[in-house]
């Protein structure tokens, strides 16, 4: 009889493992296949910083030759903001998670093609402060108190492959970041960072060469994974800082989840006008609830 039980047992706890991994594997969200962009699936997001002017923006699907498939393209010229030497400012478009509430993993390949950075003679920023990037993430949780419709509280993370002045780095190598950060405003343009106060450094990919990118919640054990690639894992965990993690965030669309590309540039007065420039694309999107 003890054995019957302890078979029994075992065959319970198989078939619990199975379905807790099953529910766990990834599915594909998008491949970007179709003739226009899912609006079951998707809202475009974009914003230019004040001061800022962005004359050439894009987003669409198209046939990208170097993943061989068709995917979703982005791409965003933004000149700086010319009345100041002091200070950033940030530019940005992509497309949100129609409903990103219940996914804690999202995969994507990102290849950037194109990229161009500004250094300005006059506004010598620090590292991190001059960034171009393409990245996914989003906010996972909210700390409370939690306001509908604000990063208020909200824990963000994301992963991201671009560049960042200065550099000693060659012109055509790209590192993959990954940073968590507790928003302290509405806007989430305060923040006070998880781990450490500059983005973790996941290694380098070529201009023109795809990367696989993978962003993980693990509430279980108080942490994120990222990864790039088949490479180890980075976990930056959050148990240390007394955050509540059972609550939704309050950014819109289930945390405002999306694929992205971004610039942020030296405010600056240098003539000609500086501006920032990135053209990637992003495929094969998956994610786990």
């Amino acid at each position: 009889m003890l054995m019957k039980f302890t078979v029994f047992c075992l065959v319970v706890a198989g078939v619990l493992l199975v379905g807790s991994l099953a529910g766990a594997q990834e599915v594909l969200y998008d491949n970007f296949d179709g003739k226009t962009l899912d609006v079951t699936k998707w809202y475009g997001n974009s914003d230019t910083g004040s001061g800022m002017v962005t004359l050439e923006t894009s987003r669409l699907m198209k046939n990208e030759t170097l993943l061989k498939s068709k995917a979703l393209s982005l791409s965003t010229r933004t000149y700086v903001r010319d009345d100041s030497n002091s200070g950033t400012s940030t530019a940005h478009n992509g497309i949100v998670f129609a409903d990103g509430s219940s996914i804690k993993t999202i995969v994507a390949t990102v290849l950037v093609k194109k990229i161009q950075l500004p250094e300005c003679s006059s506004n010598v920023v620090e590292p991190f402060d001059t960034y171009v990037r393409a990245r996914i993430g989003g906010a996972f949780f909210n700390t409370g108190p939690r306001t509908e419709d604000s990063y208020l509280n909200d824990v963000y993370a994301w992963i991201g492959v671009g560049r960042t002045v200065p550099t000693e780095d060659p012109p055509d190598t790209l590192h993959v970041y990954a940073k968590v950060t507790h928003c302290t405003n509405a806007s989430c343009g305060t923040t006070t960072p998880i781990g450490s106060d500059d983005p973790q450094d996941l290694g380098t990919v070529k201009l023109n060469k795809k990367v696989k990118l993978r962003i993980t919640w693990d509430p279980d054990n108080d942490q994120f994974i990222f990864q790039k690639g088949n490479a180890a894992e980075v976990h930056i965990g959050y148990a240390g800082y007394g955050f509540s993690d059972t609550s939704a965030p309050g950014a819109s669309n289930g945390g405002t989840k999306r694929l992205q590309i971004q610039n942020i540039l030296p405010n600056c007065t240098d003539e000609p006008r500086l501006f920032g420039y990135i053209d990637a694309s992003f495929d094969n999107i998956k994610v786990t609830y």
